[in-house]
């Protein structure tokens, strides 16, 4: 998950779509945050399940990322793009109001909580409790009614409960390749079969000719600087990322995501069960994908009915 629509410095190619792809920026609030200032400083479904790593500096680096901390980190997401995203979850897995849907690494359910306000009955699951309990809040404010569940996408066990499910911003690809297959053959597993699913990746053809670089932003009362490289052997996008407060406390954070080439998402998902259906490069271009020009792989799937050969 490292930050993805960084308004960063050196100057974004494209105000939607700053540079760098770096991996983590899925989990905004609806709204965007108080610019920086540089004078001044309900419920949640946790079922039983064994925490991820050992402990202390043992631990994934996405384990204990997704705080209140981090939502200051990303000021660039606003209630148009969360409605225009949305959209193109509901249009893309041809879902209507009633439908039962899956948001696999939900964080604050900002799609979430659109879905449910449109009709749709949401099972919203992340690991990060502060994201929970955030989201749960907001949609008790707004009187939504959505399952944030507390669980690790690793063990999800639905079996065929699902009409759609979708795993956005660059949410997917945390773990090493077993595991990311293992992952994926689970949210096949969750959908009722014929239903669809929607999973954004890393484009590896695009960072490939966009790495290394080095950027920098500001949050709400903080600064963030990444230095982002590409590791060719294992294809996993390097964030080293510092954070400094207006407090003056600083997070030093190394953060590690696997791209994928189209090709390599393909036989992903075909080992999976699923069937791919259609492939975008960005939200606002629906069916064209243009292979090492677009930084994202924005795939439509759905599961295959075992009883039809």
């Amino acid at each position: 998950m490292p930050p993805r629509e960084s308004q960063a410095m050196p100057a974004a190619r494209d105000p939607q779509h700053a540079p760098p792809p770096s991996p983590v920026a899925h989990k905004a609030p609806p709204s965007p945050p108080p610019a920086a200032k540089k004078s001044t400083p309900a419920a949640v479904s946790t079922p039983a399940g064994k925490p991820d790593g050992k402990g202390g500096r043992g631990k994934p680096w996405f384990v204990d990322l997704f705080d209140e901390d981090y939502l200051r980190t990303l000021p660039f997401l606003t209630p148009q793009a969360t409605q225009a995203e949305a959209e193109f979850v509901i249009d893309a897995m041809g879902l209507t109001p009633g439908a039962q849907v899956l948001d696999v690494g939900c964080g604050y359910g900002r799609h979430a909580m659109e879905l449910a306000a449109r009709g749709f009955h949401v099972v919203g699951l992340d690991m990060s409790t502060p994201l929970l309990v955030r989201g749960a809040e907001e949609a008790n404010r707004r009187g939504l009614t959505i399952n944030f569940v507390h669980r690790d996408m690793r063990e999800l066990d639905f079996e065929a409960q699902f009409d759609g499910a979708y795993c956005l911003f660059s949410t997917f690809g945390y773990f090493d390749d077993e595991t990311n297959k293992k992952t994926v053959s689970n949210i096949a597993r969750a959908l009722k079969p014929g239903g669809r699913v929607l999973i954004e990746i890393l484009n590896r053809d695009y960072v490939i000719t966009d790495l290394p670089t080095r950027v920098w932003w500001e949050g709400d009362g903080c600064v963030v600087l990444e230095e982002v490289d590409l590791n060719y052997f294992s294809s996993r996008i390097q964030v080293n990322r510092s954070v400094v407060f207006d407090d003056g406390r600083q997070l030093e954070q190394e953060i590690s995501v696997r791209a994928y080439s189209l090709h390599e998402v393909g036989k992903l998902l075909h080992a999976a069960g699923l069937r791919v259906l259609e492939v975008s490069g960005a939200y606002h271009t629906r069916g064209r994908f243009f292979g090492n020009q677009s930084r994202h792989i924005i795939v439509l799937a759905e599961r295959k009915d075992p009883a039809v050969t």
